[in-house]
């Protein structure tokens, strides 16, 4: 697969073993300001993950030509590297260049709560991501971020303008009383038609750790690791499959899959053809 300047990147480094399609990343910016405190751009930045939105005459340049040259279909992740943020004027500009062609889908992958951009005029060629968590953990964790709440009346707003909108709760994190926690958090869910809902449990590289200790970050989360696999430390896998089955006992059936799980966890979960937030 073909790169386009560092602007359209083919993700194909999954690990052998891990559960992770292989789709194309839009890099448009890099970081995010919501200060989570388990994000993995801490490692991938070396801590240095402020915001910065990239040059958009190169983004939209490299873009058009990725989109006139790549034949099959594809989604392009812009939320991969930096929050996608709905509002800013080089997505807004990236999402103008979708509409003049049919074959490929922008995906914005957004903790924030507000899309008026979106509201105001839709696009056919723009799928809307919701992150969400329950409300401690993202109170806890999530430090910069709105609230649950506000982000699922954002993806209300913006399904109700005609959008495709589908949702990732990730990471679920087994805080004491999770299952009521999470259970009010598909219950708030309900009112909004989610075509694609994608769980993923606490997860973390020892880079990220690492940097999120440097950092003075709240690394309380660490202490419910007890495993390790090739996609970082995770929770056991008895608990994984608790709290999957669990949740996914809440979702309609058909509409949910698992992020960067191993092999044998999407297999016990009868999750192998399942499709999941990043691809068609």
């Amino acid at each position: 697969m073909r790169s386009y300047k560092d602007t359209v990147v083919y993700f194909d480094k999954t690990p052998k073993g891990i559960a992770c399609p292989h789709f194309y990343e839009l890099r448009w910016a890099f970081g995010c300001n919501f200060d989570c405190q388990w994000c993995y751009l801490l490692g991938t930045s070396f801590g240095k993950k402020h915001f910065r939105a990239y040059d958009i005459n190169v983004v939209l340049r490299h873009t058009s030509r990725a989109l006139r040259e790549i034949q099959e279909p594809q989604i392009f992740n812009s939320g991969e590297l930096s929050d996608s943020y709905p509002n800013h004027p080089s997505i807004q500009a990236i999402m103008d260049l979708f509409e003049t062609q049919t074959r490929h889908k922008l995906l914005l992958l957004t903790k924030t709560a507000n899309a008026s951009s979106l509201i105001k005029k839709t696009r056919k060629q723009v799928i809307y991501s919701c992150s969400l968590n329950a409300l401690p953990v993202s109170t806890r964790w999530e430090k910069l971020a709105p609230s649950p709440f506000d982000r699922i009346n954002a993806a209300k707003q913006v399904a109700d303008a005609g959008y495709e909108v589908r949702a990732r709760i990730d990471p679920i994190v087994p805080v004491e009383g999770w299952r009521d926690q999470y259970a009010d958090l598909v219950d708030m869910m309900s009112d909004v038609s989610f075509s694609r809902i994608t769980l993923g449990t606490l997860r973390g590289r020892q880079r990220t750790i690492n940097f999120a200790k440097k950092l003075c970050k709240d690394t309380s989360w660490t202490e419910y690791f007890s495993t390790t696999t090739k996609w970082g430390k995770k929770l056991s896998d008895e608990s994984r499959f608790e709290i999957y089955t669990f949740i996914l006992d809440l979702l309609k059936p058909g509409t949910a899959s698992v992020c960067k799980e191993t092999d044998e966890m999407v297999a016990r979960l009868g999750l192998k053809n399942a499709r999941c937030n990043c691809v068609w």
